[in-house]
């Protein structure tokens, strides 16, 4: 599983640690688990189209909303 290591472009600019595969991935910040999503499937996400470039835009895009996390 890939890993990637992403700062926050505003508020108090953490850094997150994510963890991608195809229909997955994992938010930790500060070796915590923040954010889950184990199955892309559950938010409506085809297998085929679930691959791990857009789990890796879909995780960032929750770390820059905060979308299920607090800073």
């Amino acid at each position: 599983m890939p890993v990637e290591e992403y700062t926050r472009s505003h508020g108090k600019r953490l850094t997150y640690t994510i963890s991608y595969d195809d229909g997955e991935y994992f938010i930790e910040r500060d070796g915590e688990l923040v954010k889950s999503m184990p199955d892309a499937m559950a938010l409506g996400i085809a297998p085929q189209e679930a691959k791990a470039p857009l789990m890796l835009r879909m995780a960032i895009a929750d770390i820059e909303a905060l979308l299920g996390m607090e800073e």
